[in-house]
């Protein structure tokens, strides 16, 4: 009985650590995004028990000229959201040495994945400035990347 009930807690402890279940980036040519560019993340989801969390990272130089940077994510519905990158001060949230900076950006923080199989991310550059319907390209972005890691309980 001892030897089930320790198997039984190894079993649990193994299926939900923060284990990084997809870790993926994409580079621009150039540093460049385009607004036609969209970046497509293909992931297979194989456990629907556990807590995930789900990230968006982004490596810029430090001659990005925004202080944020908007973003369409069309997943299971379609959201826009805002990496604040910079403080007040213009000073870089994200972390880095020399000229490239890397940020995090938790996008959810409990997702629970409702069926196994086959999902994507889609990530669309959405920056707008002043009168401008759409910013065009987009300078001094590197790359941009999805994590998805299992939630510690």
């Amino acid at each position: 009985m001892r030897t089930l009930v320790l198997i039984g807690t190894i079993a649990m402890f193994i299926s939900c650590n923060n284990n990084v279940l997809f870790d993926d980036y994409k580079t621009f040519s150039n540093q460049e995004w385009n607004t036609d560019s969209l970046v497509t993340f293909n992931y297979t989801v194989s456990d629907t028990a556990c807590e995930n969390i789900i990230k968006i990272k982004l490596r810029h130089t430090v001659d990005y000229e925004f202080q944020n940077l908007f973003l369409f994510v069309k997943a299971e519905q379609v959201d826009t959201i805002e990496l604040v990158l910079a403080n007040k001060e213009g000073l870089w949230l994200g972390t880095g040495i020399g000229d490239i900076r890397e940020f995090e950006f938790e996008y959810k923080s409990t997702q629970v994945f409702a069926n196994k199989g086959e999902r994507s991310i889609v990530l669309e550059q959405a920056m707008r400035y002043g009168s401008t319907e759409k910013i065009q390209v987009l300078n001094n972005i590197s790359a941009i990347g999805l994590s998805i890691e299992k939630q510690d309980e």
